[in-house]
């Protein structure tokens, strides 16, 4: 990974505060996970164990179908990407 692409995988890394402001129906979720899956498969190759972890990262879950329950899960997905993406940037 060069300087720049390390840039850009931070980059996406500080835009999850803002995720976390966001209302778990916005779809703005969706749209971060799509442009970081993008990255790193520019990064590592679409096929990498990066990428798959990153797709994987937060497994499955029981979600209590109520408004809490759905944003405890939107939470918890964030926390999980997060998560894998700092260990991402860190290994380099």
């Amino acid at each position: 990974m060069n300087n720049d692409q390390r840039a850009l995988l931070v980059e996406a890394l500080d835009e999850v505060e803002g995720l976390r402001r966001l209302h778990y129906a916005s779809g703005g979720m969706r749209t971060w996970t799509d442009k970081v899956k993008k990255l790193l498969g520019t990064v590592y190759g679409a096929e990498s164990n990066e990428v798959r972890k990153f797709d994987t990262a937060p497994g499955k879950a029981f979600i209590v179908r109520t408004e809490t329950g759905l944003t405890e899960e939107y939470y918890r997905k964030l926390d999980c990407y997060e998560s894998v993406l700092k260990g991402i940037i860190e290994k380099g």
